[in-house]
């Protein structure tokens, strides 16, 4: 019954065609550009994840187990998160073979789309660009579009903060209610809470600072609400943004106190 709610969850053909010409394109030029975008973050940005093979060991148990609807939601603090999400949770080889793996992300169009050259890497990187200031009407397209994702066994990376934290902190009172609209009404899902930080990142930047060892952790929950509608989707991103907020105080116990 669940995987037949799953597969009703639709978009206008022309989206879905999009999606898929999309996926197998990024698929090809994957082997090309992605060791290219490691090699930057390993030896010139000589950026590493602190305990990168417990990661990627707990990654793969996790979410190749099932396809269960799997959206991944983390703190935000560089132009560049999902980047170093991707690096953490696998190897190239691994989503060469695994490539829904490789999760979806809707970077902000103001950011991401005003060159050529930006474009391209963009769209190689699984992304959906959303307009931060665009119509409900385009808002709604593209959480849709992570709904249908998301039903067919892909991951989808979104920050439930909407953007940047501009003091370095994550802030509760500013979550987005668009991550409970993505997963209020599926069936079944869950949700892989990520805190990512560099150990001198003070404040938000456009990247990690150079040289910098970040530390990385994430959890599994399954946040429900007993509402409906808009309080369902307030319930649940509430749940995630202070589960994220919860790990947060945890590393500052741990490493900052």
């Amino acid at each position: 019954m669940k995987q037949k709610n799953l597969l009703n969850i639709s978009i206008p053909f022309g989206i879905r065609c999009r999606c898929t010409i999309q996926k197998w394109v990024d698929w090809i030029f994957f082997p090309l550009l992605a060791p290219v975008i490691i090699f930057i973050l390993k030896y010139v940005q000589k950026n590493r994840i602190k305990d990168l093979k417990k990661i990627r060991m707990l990654f793969k148990r996790i979410a190749g187990e099932s396809k269960i609807p799997t959206l991944i939601c983390a703190n935000h603090l560089t132009k560049v998160d999902s980047i170093y999400i991707h690096h953490a949770f696998a190897s190239l080889p691994f989503y060469w073979r695994h490539f829904r793996l490789f999760s979806w992300n809707i970077p902000a169009k103001e950011n991401f789309w005003t060159k050529p050259l930006d474009r391209l890497v963009t769209y190689l990187g699984k992304c959906i660009p959303i307009v931060r200031t665009g119509t409900p009407e385009h808002h709604k397209e593209v959480l849709d579009t992570l709904r249908y994702l998301l039903a067919r066994g892909e991951l989808c990376t979104v920050f439930p903060e909407g953007g940047r934290s501009p003091d370095g902190r994550v802030n509760v009172q500013n979550v987005r209610y668009g991550v409970g609209t993505i997963l209020n009404g599926l069936p079944d899902y869950r949700v892989l809470c990520v805190y990512m930080r560099a150990e001198n990142q003070k404040e938000m930047s456009d990247l990690p600072p150079k040289g910098d060892t970040l530390y990385f952790d994430f959890k599994v929950i399954t946040p429900q609400s007993i509402q409906t509608g808009r309080r369902a989707e307030r319930d649940i991103s509430r749940t995630i943004i202070e589960k994220i907020k919860e790990m947060e105080d945890l590393y500052f116990e741990k490493y900052k106190s």
